[in-house]
C-alpha cells in the first residue's frame, strides 16, 4: 500500500470509526498532539472511538501533500471537520501532520499532530 493509500484508509477509518483499522494504521508506539496542547497515546485515540466519546461526522479533505522515502514519510492534512467530542457538536479547519513509517505491516502513524487550520479564502 502507498503513503498516499494509507492515509486515505485512515480518514476513512477515522470517519466510520473503524477501531479494528485505526489499530492496524496506529504504530504501537504513536503519540498525538491536540489542539490544546494535550499530549495522547495509541490507546487513548483507540479508546475514544471505542467508547464513542468521540465521533467524527464528516472528514473532507481539501488538500493533502504526501512525502514519502523508502523508511518514512510524513502527511499534512487539511481537512474540513465535524464531530461529537465527549457530547458536544464541533465543527473545525484542522491540519494533520502525520509522521509514517514503514514496516513488515504497512505504514503505520508514529507521530501526528493536529491543529487549527486557517480559514479558507
Amino acid at each position: 500500500m502507498s503513503l498516499l493509500a494509507a492515509e486515505h484508509a485512515l480518514q476513512a477509518a477515522q470517519r466510520a470509526g473503524d477501531v479494528n483499522a485505526l489499530d492496524a494504521l496506529l504504530h504501537p508506539g504513536c503519540v498525538g498532539a491536540g489542539p490544546d496542547g494535550s499530549v495522547f497515546s495509541k490507546e487513548d485515540d483507540l479508546e475514544s472511538y471505542r467508547s464513542g466519546s468521540l465521533q467524527v461526522t464528516r472528514l473532507e479533505e481539501e488538500s493533502l501533500d504526501v512525502q514519502e522515502d523508502a523508511a518514512s514519510g510524513v502527511t499534512r492534512l487539511v481537512a474540513a471537520v465535524d464531530a461529537i467530542q465527549g457530547g458536544v457538536a464541533v465543527s473545525a479547519r484542522l491540519i494533520y501532520t502525520r509522521l509514517w513509517v514503514r514496516s513488515d505491516e504497512g505504514w503505520r502513524v508514529l507521530a501526528a499532530t493536529l491543529a487549527p487550520a486557517a480559514e479558507a479564502a
